[in-house]
């Protein structure tokens, strides 16, 4: 980081704390979050909407689950604005969350 020579303080370019900190926590617990939702998603819709035997349903969602990890990783690292991310990351769970919660409002277990 660029420092001023009279008070310390940065000049602005390069990466600050608060910027790796709010990527690292979206990378792994909101990470976790999204991908964990998907996972139950993507398992029910499987199961119910297209009549693949459940145990099949679920371990199909769960190993496309760790390419969906992988890349959520990658892009909380990759993208420009670490609020766009998190906001992106938020509405994603949302959207996730309320399909689950409907899916087993409707249909029950797996």
């Amino acid at each position: 980081m660029a420092r001023s020579a009279a008070n310390g303080r940065t000049t602005g370019r390069g990466i600050g704390r608060w910027n790796v900190t709010a990527r690292i926590l979206a990378a792994v617990p909101a990470n976790y979050l999204v991908t964990s939702l998907a996972t139950a998603c993507l398992a029910r819709l499987l199961a119910h909407g297209l009549s693949v035997n459940p145990a099949e349903a679920s371990v199909a969602a769960t190993l496309l689950s760790f390419a969906l990890f992988a890349t959520i990783a990658l892009l909380a690292f990759g993208l420009r604005s670490a609020g766009r991310l998190w906001l992106w990351l938020a509405v994603s769970a949302a959207v996730l969350g309320g399909t689950l919660w409907l899916s087993l409002d409707m249909g029950g277990r797996l």
